[in-house]
This record gives structure tokens, C-alpha cells and sequence, in this order.
């Protein structure tokens, strides 16, 4: 592509040249033609990616886990790179990078990153089932609890505690790492319409 330009600038000294040679016009038009026959070439010594597919990172299609509760994103790459540090047994079979995990307690975890726009969905499920008053640290992936006052705990919440006691309300006080979820009330429902 180099040479392509050189010689676009050859072809713009010698029309520049023939127009201070001619006195009636016509060096004009020579330069005119000059200068498209460099632009021409120059163009065609350029790759085309005209039919090329352009792939961005998904929801994680590739990832060598289905879920991750101790997800680690690195700050430094972008889009974002995610890697699982979940100790399991034995490693997914689509794991590259399978390495002992540290400490005593043994099993293995996966090292593989994995590029994607959305972080991992963790494996553990939330202590509710849906959040209006989530309260959550200003991590990247945060630490979230449901201030909601519900009439009974769900199921799945290990502390749940007396909010209000005419009628009796109940809050789950269990700290979840990871975004709080989806809302309870419609947007327009907690505007009062």
C-alpha cells in the first residue's frame, strides 16, 4: 500500500509540473486524470472487508463452565475478561487450563479467561426472588442485600428478620455477592399510576 501512495504523489508532481507548462487549460484536466488514476490504484491496493463477519463477545457461549460464584473480571482488558476460581472435583472437559486448587482441601480449578460482555451467571441462587429496595456495595460485581418488607421470608433466606409487626413484615437479612435481580413492582405500579 506504500508504494501505492508514492506513486499517487509522482503522478501529483508531474500534473503539478504540466500545469505550470501549459498556458490554455488543458493541464488542468490532466491533473484531473492523474489524480484519479492514483486514487484508483491506491484504493485497489487496499484489502476489502467488505464480506468480512465482525464477532463480538457474547453472553458466553464458549465458557468452559455453566456458572461461577467467586468470579474474578480482570480490570485491565477490555471487552471484559472473566475467570471462575469455583473449586470443583474435577475440571469441565472444555477447560484448557486445569490447575490444583491451593490449600488442603483439594479439587480443581479451571484458569481458562473467558471474553464476554456479560459477567457469568453465578451458581448459587439469591436468597429472593425478586428485590425493590436492593442495597448493594459500588463494586464491579456488588455485595446486595433486599431491604423489601415481605409477609413471610422466602424459602431459601438463612436470617430473616421481624420488620413490622401490625401486619407482620419480614426482611431477609442474607448478603448475596452478585447483582440483586429483577424488580417485584412494575416501574409504573411503584410510581403510584
Amino acid at each position: 500500500m506504500a508504494s501505492a501512495q508514492q506513486a499517487t504523489a509522482q503522478l501529483l508532481q508531474r500534473g503539478a509540473a504540466e500545469i505550470e507548462m501549459t498556458t490554455n487549460g488543458m493541464g488542468a484536466a490532466v491533473l484531473a486524470l492523474l489524480v484519479a488514476g492514483g486514487l484508483a490504484a491506491a484504493a485497489a491496493a487496499r484489502p476489502s472487508h467488505a464480506g468480512a463477519i465482525i464477532r463480538l463477545p457474547t453472553s458466553g457461549g464458549d465458557r468452559p463452565w455453566e456458572c461461577c460464584d467467586f468470579v474474578v473480571r480482570d480490570p485491565d482488558f477490555r471487552p471484559p475478561r472473566w475467570q471462575c476460581n469455583d473449586v470443583s472435583a474435577e475440571c469441565p472437559a472444555a477447560c484448557s487450563r486445569c490447575e490444583a486448587a491451593p490449600g488442603d482441601g483439594g479439587g480443581y480449578v479451571c484458569r481458562d479467561w473467558v471474553v464476554s460482555l456479560l459477567e457469568p451467571p453465578v451458581c448459587t441462587p439469591r436468597p429472593w426472588d425478586c428485590c425493590d429496595a436492593a442495597v448493594c456495595t459500588r463494586a464491579y460485581i456488588p455485595d446486595c442485600r433486599c431491604a423489601d418488607e415481605v409477609e413471610a421470608c422466602p424459602s431459601n433466606c438463612s436470617e430473616c428478620e421481624l420488620a413490622g409487626a401490625d401486619p407482620p413484615r419480614y426482611r431477609c437479612l442474607d448478603l448475596f455477592h452478585g447483582y440483586p435481580g429483577p424488580k417485584c413492582t412494575p416501574f409504573l405500579d411503584s410510581m403510584g399510576n
